[in-house]
Parts: C-alpha cells; structure tokens; sequence
C-alpha cells in the first residue's frame, strides 16, 4: 500500500520512528494526500498538536478555522514535503481517523513532493473539490467551547501559564488570548 507522510523536512530517503503524543515512538501515515500536506507544517510542538480538519460527506477536507483567519496564518508561504512511501507493511490505526495510520519501524521513502507553498497548495485543492475550510465566523458557540476547553486542559496539564516562553504557551497566547487570560 502507498501512503503519504508530511513534514517540514526536506531531503529524507527514510523515514524513522519518534516520540508521538500517542506516547510510542510511530511514523505517521496517511492514504490522503491532503491529509498528508496538513501535518507538512508543525503549528505547535510535541507533544502538543493543532490540525482542526475533519471530513465531508463526499470525502472532503474540511479544516475548521478556530480563529479569524487560522488557515492563512499558519499554511501561507510554508515550504512542506509529501513523502510518498510504497509497500508498506505492519500499518496500524490508533487514532481511529479512516485514513490515518502508524508504523513502528524504519521505512524506505519512494517519492517525495516539494510544496513551495502549502497554502496555495490546497487552494489547489479547494478547487479541485478535495479540501475547504469553514471560516471562524461559521463555527459554533458550542463547537468553540469544546476547543476553549481543550485548550484549557493544555494549560493545566501542562503547566503553561508558569511556562509562558513555552511555543505553545505563546500559540494560545497569540491566537485565544480570551482563554489564556482566564484564570
């Protein structure tokens, strides 16, 4: 089976497992493309992540904005790198998304893709019908409350406000100022 894996890295031949926020040492895989070309670019350190992406119901990516212009400011003018990786073996699921897996050891990388610009990339694919975002003024009260208090469990477990030089201190910072300055 081919997948694709994503990175900020160029001028890999292998790809090797690290420390996920799954607590074990994987590759992260994806059948998808443009799922792969999301995780091209590290919005936040591990063992924290931020890929607010679900999908549509004729298989679309739908990238949900938690704040005003999130997209743009996080993919525009990143370089990022789909590695296309065949045959690979021993594939597992933790994370239950469809098209997402993991692999504990080494993989050869076949093919790779230089995305001079990810933001354009999938303005790409926005066109083509394969990727679209849902604009911060179209998500929920709710739906941010539920990502307010994701945030919050982040700060706590974390201790992040004693750690306010921590990256993703200054990202909730910068972007959720409202949760941030709660106390």
């Amino acid at each position: 089976m081919t997948l694709y894996h994503g990175s900020p890295t160029g001028g890999l031949t292998q790809l090797i497992p690290s420390l996920s926020e799954h607590n074990k040492p994987y590759i992260y895989f994806s059948s998808n493309p443009v799922v792969a070309l999301l995780y091209a670019v590290k919005p936040v350190p591990k063992p924290f992540s931020f890929y607010p992406y679900g999908f549509g119901s004729n298989g679309e990516i739908i990238y949900s904005e938690y704040f005003k212009n999130s997209f743009e400011s996080i993919y525009k003018g990143k370089v990022g790198y789909i590695y296309e990786c065949d045959n690979v073996t021993e594939v597992e699921n933790p994370t239950q998304i469809s098209c997402a897996y993991t692999v504990t050891k080494p993989v050869e990388i076949n093919r790779v893709t230089e995305i001079l610009d990810c933001y354009e990339q999938f303005k790409e694919y926005e066109k083509q019908g394969l990727f679209r975002i849902r604009a911060f003024e179209d998500i929920s009260a709710n739906e941010m409350k539920i990502v307010s208090e994701d945030f919050e469990n982040y700060i706590h477990k974390y201790d992040l406000r004693n750690n306010s030089d921590n990256e993703m201190s200054i990202f909730i910072k910068t972007n959720f100022p409202h949760i941030w300055d709660v106390k």
